[in-house]
């Protein structure tokens, strides 16, 4: 392994900021989930002091009406100091909710800049930048694997979503009419040039708040004891029995929509201008409308929108899982699952094909084993480490990648390549080229590609993977997405 600074690049620690603000577990707890805890865990406490303020109100007007003139100004001063209480208490929520909203829709701005540009091949090689970025910074192997997915999967999915949308649009797929409206009204108009861009902050910002906060009820605390048990000492990524599954869901679903209209609300309108206000909060409230919807729609989305989340959801359960039975080598399965899910009439084969045709087999970030071939074309006698770097392969099966080493040496300024089925050892017909290998030089070869090879012998000698997470956490490796001259392989 190439010795340097172990650490993060300047945009690594901006990913991995991101990933933090969503979902972290901190003292000063200001990510998104941690706020959501937070206001569920309020509300709750909040509720009975609510109910008695509105009783104190409502006991005043009573009085008010059955008072003498003798006492009716006492009265009416108790009234109206009960009310400015009841207004004190309900700015204070209000307020609350309008700092939440803006602190995430400022994080939502912040995921767009980073993965959308004004052409759509620039956009691809942001997002792919992005979606690597998340999966190289997270632990292949150990038992952190989990808990460091479930940070990470809200931020993936994000991303995932918002190139589905673009992919959906461009066959035609999206009927949604208030999509195309803001879409028609976007034409011509540049995502980096413009105050306010319809399409930008009409869809695809609430189309990532829809994504980030499809979790979000599971913060309450009736999920939490069905996930950690009543003295919060179970494992939260166990497998749940059926009736903790579906009663899981249904909290989740039903306090998620009520964090959306009340936790959340409308981001507050700034400025003097009436007419201005209006048009603002009518914008919110179409936002929030398309929130929902969203939300809604992803429970059961046959061939609906809801599947902007419902695919990428599952795709990310996968290739991010938290199940204990998480295996690194078996990732690229994911696209199996979803197929299988088309097969039973469970996911949206337009959908599934639209993900796939973008991410092809490998994600992004996927640790390929390769048979290079010579200046002959002619397969040489070893395999050689690259990583998945590129979207929209030309056969899915066949990743875009990044050739990490050259000649079982570890190469920085390496070239890019196309690994072909026949070449790609997570396939059985490459492994069987290499089956003719004496053991002692393929024991030879992974000693020249692992920095612990005493620790690692043992390994499978034809391995249909390698764990690049290692190789990832050295500062000089991050820049895997600068322009490479592809070739085939």
């Amino acid at each position: 392994m190439t010795l340097g600074t172990i650490g993060k690049s300047n945009y690594c620690k901006t990913v991995w900021s991101l990933i933090c603000r969503i979902y972290d577990n901190t003292v000063v707890a200001d990510s998104v989930y941690e706020q959501a805890s937070a206001y569920f865990v309020q509300s709750i406490e909040q509720q009975e002091l609510k109910t008695e303020l509105e009783q104190q109100v409502f006991l005043f007007q009573n009085r008010q009406q059955q008072a003498g003139p003798r006492d009716l100004a006492m009265v009416e001063r108790s009234l109206q100091q009960a009310q400015a209480e009841q207004q004190t208490f309900q700015k204070a929520r209000d307020d609350e909710a309008a700092e939440r909203m803006a602190k995430l829709k400022s994080l939502c701005r912040e995921i767009v800049t980073l993965c959308q540009a004004d052409t759509p091949d620039e956009t691809n090689i942001l997002s792919a930048k992005l979606l690597g970025t998340v999966q190289l910074l997270s632990p292949t192997e150990g038992r952190l694997v989990a808990s460091s997915n479930q940070k990470s999967k809200h931020l993936y999915k994000a991303v995932l979503a918002l190139r589905l949308l673009d992919k959906l649009i461009a066959d035609n797929e999206i009927n949604n009419s208030y999509v195309q409206q803001r879409l028609s009204a976007s034409k011509d108009l540049s995502f980096s040039q413009v105050e306010y861009h319809p399409f930008r902050d009409d869809v695809q910002i609430p189309l990532i708040m829809a994504v980030l906060l499809q979790d979000i009820g599971s913060c309450h605390p009736d999920a939490q004891r069905i996930l950690k048990g009543d003295d919060g000492s179970a494992d939260e990524f166990r497998v749940l029995e059926n009736d903790e599954r579906m009663a899981l869901l249904q909290i989740s679903f039903r306090e998620g929509l009520k964090y959306v209209s009340h936790g959340l609300g409308l981001e507050r309108y700034t400025g003097n201008s009436r007419e201005e206000r209006d048009l603002h909060l009518k914008c919110e409230s179409e936002r929030q409308s398309f929130i929902l919807f969203l939300l809604k729609n992803a429970v059961k989305p046959e061939h609906g929108i809801g599947n902007l989340l419902k695919i990428p959801q599952i795709y990310t359960s996968v290739v991010l899982s938290t199940k204990s039975n998480y295996s690194y080598e078996t990732i690229p399965k994911v696209a199996l699952v979803l197929e299988k899910g088309v097969e039973k009439g469970v996911y949206s084969k337009v959908a599934v094909d639209a993900l796939l045709a973008i991410t092809g087999i490998f994600p992004q970030g996927y640790g390929v084993t390769y048979i290079p071939k010579d200046s002959d074309r002619q397969d040489l006698d070893r395999y050689e480490y690259a990583i998945v770097t590129g979207l929209y392969p030309a056969d899915i099966r066949q990743p875009v990648c990044r050739m990490v080493t050259r000649n079982l040496t570890y190469n920085v300024s390496a070239q890019g390549c196309i690994v072909s089925v026949t070449n790609n050892l997570y396939y059985p017909v490459a492994r069987k080229k290499l089956e003719r290998i004496s053991e002692e030089r393929l024991l030879e070869i992974l000693s020249k590609l692992v920095s612990n090879f005493e620790e690692r012998k043992n390994m499978p000698l034809l391995p249909r993977c390698w764990h690049p997470d290692e190789y990832f956490s050295y500062v000089k490796n991050q820049n895997l997405w600068n322009k490479v001259v592809i070739n085939a392989n």
